[in-house]
């Protein structure tokens, strides 16, 4: 919010130099970002928190500087004559959407001239950084710099049939703004129209074909309130923001529509000449009503830590344009001025006395009972997995430790041992602590199921309880269920260890679990010879429609295995060489086992061993399968020969077909 010096020193006395009225106004929280010298006048750039919609005029920096400083408010005049002629001879205003606008006023003057405003109203305007255009429109955006309303203004001869209605907007309808987007229209957005077609989109911007031209005779002048929420939404979809929806986005004053009103056909009149339409339209939907809030002296005592005197307090509200209605032993009863919309609580005035009475005037305590302490490498790892899932599309859950004894609950991923009785259970449908994840997941697939939600993909973090000699054992574990392939979740496993920092490869083995598991895709995952966890498609017993995978992760071991220690490796400045294989083997010979009697060849400019395929078929024998991969060769010091790829390569099929009985595919 851009302020002028002279401006506002007609609206309230001060003897404070431009800087001095900066330093005063960030005291009681008005940041001022930079002072500029504009002409004969300097520009105060004042930072206005969202919640302070009345400092986003004039007027409302006046109260501010006039309680900071114990000075007095001027507010300026707004008489004008109006003819003898009716408003509603000109023009007939409907509201259909009194909930979205409820307060609307409208005023018409006849036989104006268009042509420059008056010299002090453009040097006002260039101060606060805008571009004067004619009398009408700068007198509009003159007043709501002045009051923090906005104001529109049309040409009346163009209206047609002589309406205004503020209606929604209907599906399709197009307009062209005054700063020439043209822009479709949607049933949620509110629209002023005239009797055939929008004119101006709420509180955000007016049309083209209604705008002041200096042909322009007769103007109808439009100030209301709209909706916060609705020109938010609505400014958002369409991509136009203005002066006008930056107010209104945050709340206008609701009994400031009429003056601002009256001040701007004053001006009007002053400076365009014409005849003032009798009367004017105000509609409303209903009375506004200030709000009462009764303030502690006990309470302000204690927030604030420090002793303060009732008649103290009193007079900073009083200063500040609180209406204090009543005051009694140690309460006093405020009276909430319109243009505070922010202040509705006790607190609220409290912080009003705080920031008036100063903050450095308030003892500061350095006594603090609670310190901060370092996140813990579980707390690091468990929210860097929330992230990594939850942006993959997973939704997080929390289920019950405590479930039921069905055949289900009684899965043990981790042990071998029973699960847990509790001896005194509330309920006897639920006296067994789990010691899977897996199983309550799967009851909350089935009950999104059951209310419409087919596809899902679910994880939750939590603990398990196993049987140990003495003492049951805790153990956190991480487990997901995801309407995908078997593959995609193997991937989400790969990537998470590999964010994490682990860097130790992964055995994948076979592994039957009925009750939870299909046979044909279901694995074990091991790392340094400890079980890492289970993943599988679902078994068909669950009744899932889609394909479904099913995964349950050691979460401590996750946590000790995790390195967020970033290690680099120079790059080659060599080229690497590729070799497509493809070999047979028995068909109970894994990937895993593949992998690792590559790996144990030990040649240095092996860089990776990538699997791609596997197959099937007429040109196999029974029981065997196909495997094919590629190896990465690269050197850091010297350019690779044929022959040496050659022979590592011939090392490396030497040794599967002694070690797994391999034969090279042709």
């Amino acid at each position: 919010m851009k302020i002028s010096y002279n401006w506002l020193k007609e609206y309230v006395y001060f003897y404070l130099s431009p800087q001095e009225l900066a330093d005063k106004l960030t005291n009681v929280g008005l940041v001022v970002a930079d002072v500029k010298t504009v002409e004969d006048d300097f520009c105060l750039d004042v930072e206005v928190t969202s919640n302070r919609p009345d400092c986003l005029g004039i007027i409302g920096i006046a109260r501010e500087v006039a309680a900071a400083v114990g000075g007095s408010l001027h507010f300026p005049e707004k008489n004008f004559l109006s003819s003898n002629t009716e408003i509603t001879k000109y023009i007939n205003i409907t509201v259909e959407e009194p909930v979205l606008c409820p307060h609307y006023t409208a005023r018409v003057v006849r036989h104006i001239t268009v042509e420059p405003s008056p010299e002090w109203i453009q040097k006002r305007l260039r101060c606060v950084g805008i571009r004067p255009v004619n009398n009408i429109v700068d007198i509009t955006n003159y007043v709501m710099m002045e009051t923090g309303q906005p104001l529109h203004t049309f040409d009346l001869d163009k209206l047609l049939d002589q309406k205004i209605i503020v209606r929604r907007a209907r599906s399709g309808e197009e307009i062209v703004a005054i700063n020439g987007a043209r822009r479709v229209l949607f049933h949620d957005m509110l629209v002023i129209a005239d009797g055939k077609r929008p004119i101006a989109i709420a509180g955000i911007m007016g049309g083209k074909e209604t705008e002041i031209s200096e042909s322009t005779r007769n103007v109808l002048l439009e100030c209301a309130q709209f909706e916060p929420r609705q020109v938010r939404r609505t400014s958002k979809a369409v991509g136009i923001a203005s002066d006008s929806s930056y107010r209104f986005e945050r709340g206008t004053d609701p009994e400031g529509v009429d003056y601002a009103s009256q001040k701007a056909v004053g001006l009007v009149k002053d400076c365009a000449g014409g005849e003032i339409a009798s009367g004017g339209i105000d509609i409303r939907s209903q009375r506004y009503e200030r709000e009462k809030v009764t303030l502690r002296m006990e309470r302000v005592h204690k927030i604030l830590g420090l002793e303060i005197k009732r008649d103290v307090v009193s007079d900073i509200l009083k200063k500040l344009q609180f209406n204090v209605i009543n005051e009694v032993d140690n309460y006093i009863d405020v009276e909430i001025p319109s243009f505070r919309g922010d202040v509705y609580r006790e607190i609220d005035l409290i912080e009003e006395v705080a920031r008036m009475y100063g903050y450095n005037n308030i003892p500061v305590k350095t006594s603090i009972s609670v310190r901060g302490s370092a996140k813990s490498k579980e707390e690091i790892v468990e929210g860097y997995i929330r992230q990594f899932l939850i942006g993959l599309g997973f939704y997080e859950v929390k289920t019950f430790g405590i479930v039921d004894t069905s055949s289900l609950q009684r899965v043990n991923l981790w042990s071998d041992k029973e699960g847990i009785d509790i001896a005194n259970p509330l309920r006897q449908d639920e006296s067994r602590l789990r010691t899977c994840l897996l199983p309550s997941l799967i009851n909350t697939k089935r009950y999104n199921i059951n209310h419409g939600t087919e596809q899902l993909k679910i994880f939750e973090i939590a603990k398990v309880y196993l049987a140990g000699d003495k003492m049951p054992q805790e153990k956190t574990c991480l487990s997901l269920i995801a309407d995908t392939d078997f593959y995609t979740v193997k991937g989400i496993v790969e990537s998470l260890l590999l964010n994490l920092g682990i860097l130790s490869k992964c055995e994948w083995t076979i592994f039957n679990e009925s009750r939870l598991f299909s046979n044909e895709k279901a694995t074990k995952i091991q790392m340094d010879r400890v079980t890492l966890g289970c993943l599988g498609e679902a078994s068909k017993e669950l009744g899932f429609k889609t394909s479904t995978s099913l995964l349950e992760l050691d979460m401590d071991f996750l946590v000790e295995k995790s390195c967020f220690t970033k290690k680099y490796q120079t790059l080659s400045l060599y080229p690497s060489v590729l070799r497509d294989l493809a070999i047979i083997v028995d068909e109970e010979v894994t990937w895993a086992d593949i992998e690792k009697c590559i790996a144990s060849v030990k040649i240095s400019f092996l860089k990776e061993i990538n699997f791609f395929d596997i197959y099937r078929g007429k040109q196999i024998p029974a029981e065997k399968k196909s495997m094919a991969f590629n190896l990465c060769f690269q050197a850091q010091d010297r350019t690779l020969k044929n022959e040496e790829v050659d022979i590592a390569q011939q090392t490396i099929l030497d040794n599967l077909c002694e070690t797994l009985g391999a034969e090279l595919r042709k």
